[in-house]
């Protein structure tokens, strides 16, 4: 089916991603080519919720019957409280980023665990005797300690600006993971001290998002040529802090590879078909140029 005779009819089914701010979002454009791509009678839309009505936002699209949506920043923890179940690998993270609506029952899912192994694997075969230096404590920050414990990281700095929002995080996350996590304040000192000795750095914040592309939550000075630098933000294309990471030589993972990552997994949830990769890597980076 190709966009000339693409037609949206009384049996298209609707897919789509809720978060807040919204507006640059790239899973519609992903997510529209893939459908296209593989014929299918699927439209993909981005909504705009507020917090205040996250709740009802939820039970409209259930009530829709919308065939599954993709939750972003920053309910990707909170969304949990309004589904009627969530899978292992979401209640190991504590938080979901894809929802399938399975007759009318809201499944969650986290793909952004598929998302940041498949990142990860682009640059490193294994993580086995890593210390790894993670900036966040969000749901995407969830999501990259349980696969950075899967791939067999022994350690990590976790730092984040508010302290008590990273403690909840970690309590909650130490129960489920036989991992070393160490919480530190995210401050310069800080930052000097963990970066001499860590292998790989991820950035989990949204720092250095379009339009802000001159901010990083790295000095660039502190970064190493043997280091893997990994930041998830992926708009721009690059980053401030991979543009940083790529003078000094070291390996770096933007963050549009685990964007389609976990674009692939979700695809895959709400047709059952695999996705058509190529097509959804082309579509973001056709649009991030």
């Amino acid at each position: 089916m190709s966009y000339s005779n693409w037609i949206i009819s009384n049996k298209t089914r609707l897919c789509c991603v809720i978060g807040h701010p919204i507006d640059k979002s790239l899973s519609p454009i992903m997510h529209n080519e893939a459908f296209r791509a593989k014929g299918l009678d699927y439209v993909y839309l981005a909504f705009d919720v507020d917090e205040t009505y996250l709740k009802e936002a939820v039970e409209g699209l259930r009530a829709l019957k919308v065939r599954g949506f993709n939750v972003t920043m920053p309910y990707k923890v909170s969304i949990i409280n309004f589904l009627d179940r969530i899978d292992k690998e979401a209640s190991l993270v504590g938080a979901v980023n894809t929802v399938v609506n399975d007759n009318d029952e809201l499944i969650g899912y986290n793909t952004d665990v598929n998302g940041v192994i498949s990142a990860l694997e682009s640059k490193v075969n294994s993580l086995k005797g890593f210390k790894a230096l993670l900036i966040g404590a969000g749901g995407v920050a969830r999501a990259c300690i349980v696969a950075l414990f899967l791939k067999g990281c022994k350690e990590i700095i976790i730092m984040n600006r508010t302290l008590n929002k990273a403690k909840l995080m970690l309590n909650e996350l130490s129960k489920k993971l036989n991992i070393i996590c160490k919480l530190e304040e995210l401050n310069i000192d800080s930052l000097k001290k963990a970066t001499a000795s860590v292998d790989i750095i991820i950035n989990a914040t949204p720092i250095g998002t379009y339009p802000n592309l001159n901010e990083s939550i790295i000095p660039k000075e502190l970064i190493k040529k043997d280091m893997v630098v990994f930041d998830v933000v992926y708009n721009p294309k690059k980053t401030k802090l991979i543009r940083d990471a790529e003078k000094i030589g070291a390996k770096t993972i933007p963050g549009y590879e685990m964007f389609i990552g976990q674009g692939v997994a979700s695809f895959k949830l709400w047709t059952g078909i695999d996705a058509p990769i190529d097509v959804m890597r082309k579509a973001v980076l056709k649009a991030l140029r």
